[in-house]
């Protein structure tokens, strides 16, 4: 009779739990996203639509503008989820290479930068703890995690739009 008991405790417990998450996000991060999307939406406004999309049909322009300097500009000054709006400028063909690089880079940047996604920020902090029961400082491997990502995101970036632009060929869609 115990561990019926015991079981039906924990089972109410759990949803409890997942009852009180729930109430945190609706408190918390979901006013924090409509924020920075009312953000992002005003600056935009305020820019212009059309200066917006020259800047972002020049960096379009440029594979390393776009998969290596548009990402983490994107992820350092509209954090999350406003970086994945900055992809709606560039040309039809960048965009899924974007989303595939921006991806690539959120967990590198987060560790010298955590406002970029402070609920990801668990994933360096891990690896931060061994690094400093070491005694060692974290610094020199943020760095290199922040540069082995870029370079990735640089590369997952280019293929993800070769791939993009065959398969829209192969499928007879113009691609711009």
């Amino acid at each position: 009779m115990n561990s019926a008991v015991k079981l039906a405790e924990s089972f109410i417990s759990f949803f409890q739990k997942v009852g009180d998450q729930i109430v945190a996000n609706v408190a918390g991060t979901i006013p924090m996203l409509l924020g920075l999307l009312f953000l992002i939406n005003f600056i935009i406004k305020v820019i212009g639509d059309k200066k917006i999309t020259k800047i972002a049909e020049f960096l379009g322009k440029s594979t390393i503008l776009s998969y290596l300097v548009l990402p983490s500009f994107a992820w350092f000054f509209f954090s999350s989820p406003g970086a994945l709006a900055v992809g709606k400028f560039l040309p039809e063909k960048r965009k899924p290479g974007f989303e595939d690089a921006l991806g690539t880079t959120v967990h590198p940047l987060t560790s010298l930068f955590p406002h970029i996604v402070p609920a990801e920020l668990f994933i360096w902090l891990g690896v931060a703890n061994g690094i400093t029961k070491l005694g060692l400082s974290t610094a020199p491997l943020a760095i290199r995690y922040i540069i082995a990502g870029l370079i990735l995101g640089l590369i997952r970036g280019i293929l993800t739009e070769k791939i993009f632009v065959y398969l829209m060929k192969r499928n007879n869609k113009q691609v711009a």
